[in-house]
């Protein structure tokens, strides 16, 4: 494991995350093809519970009783709301608007933690925040993220994700930091983990769908992956980075995933202009300020 009390470590692995939940987009527009939301929200959290359950089962029985309800808080602010409303929202608002509107997970964190966690609040640490969040609109803007035929009832949804994003973040910090990443991120899967397979299985149709369709099959790989690598594994080196950071400096990669996704933009043949590389500057230097 990287040492990440070093300063070229911790950003090495936001890089890294921001990589990994910006690209995370594309898988979910895959399984959107065939499955809906909340279909989709329930296979990206039983791949990551399943995945994690080989090395959860002789951490069970070790976990302090006290430490299970902000295991559970941070299972389901965390994973939980997030995965489902995440998945809904682009079925009624643009993407980009719904990414804008992630992009405050930052700034939730940091309100939350100063509101309920006794998080203290750095004058330094808002110029970098409100600097980093500058950059984010600017991105969206000058690249026509914000259409004319939005629903904008459904804002609220990547809103409210956004917060609980904040909520589990300083619950990790202040209430389970003396336990290690695995069992954080093990544990808080394992509440909505079991849930997930069951209704997957009982209430949905897609263990008929991917047996009987190879389309929807293929579809239902790349939920997997999305699962094990985007929630499983990012989860955990995430929970690594607020262990060994702090929660602001974790929450600035919700200011990198669009960046990465729009290099797979570019990839995926959309146009990439000058405001692009102006808005990776400006947010870059909001993320640097806000954790000098």
């Amino acid at each position: 494991m990287a040492d990440l009390a070093k300063k070229q470590w911790q950003y090495s692995t936001l890089l890294l995350l921001g990589l990994t939940w910006g690209s995370s987009f594309i898988l979910m527009k895959q399984g959107l093809r065939s499955f809906q939301p909340i279909e989709v929200a329930l296979i990206r959290i039983s791949a990551s519970f399943l995945f994690l359950l080989p090395w959860m089962i002789p951490q069970y029985l070790k976990i302090p009783r006290k430490k299970l309800k902000f295991l559970l808080l941070s299972g389901l602010l965390g994973n939980g709301i997030p995965a489902v409303f995440f998945c809904k929202a682009p079925k009624k608002i643009l993407s980009k608007v719904s990414g804008i509107l992630k992009w405050k997970t930052p700034n939730f964190t940091f309100l939350v933690g100063g509101l309920f966690f006794g998080l203290l609040i750095r004058r330094q640490a808002v110029i970098g925040l409100i600097i980093g969040l500058i950059g984010t609109i600017y991105i969206v803007y000058s690249s026509n993220g914000i259409g004319e035929n939005n629903n904008y009832i459904y804002t609220i949804l990547p809103v409210v994700a956004s917060l609980c994003y904040g909520f589990s973040s300083n619950i990790i910090k202040t209430h389970l930091y003396d336990l290690s990443p695995l069992v954080v991120t093990g544990g808080a899967l394992s509440f909505i983990g079991p849930p997930s397979v069951l209704s997957l299985i009982l209430f949905t149709d897609v263990p008929k769908q991917i047996v009987t369709d190879s389309y929807h099959l293929q579809n239902f790989g790349w939920l997997m992956i999305l699962g094990i690598v985007g929630t499983s594994l990012a989860v955990l080196i995430f929970n690594y980075l607020i262990k060994n950071t702090t929660v602001l400096f974790a929450a600035s990669v919700t200011y990198l995933i669009p960046i990465f996704a729009m290099v797979w933009g570019l990839i995926f043949g959309e146009s990439i202009t000058i405001h692009y590389f102006i808005s990776i500057v400006v947010i870059l230097s909001g993320v640097y300020i806000a954790n000098k």
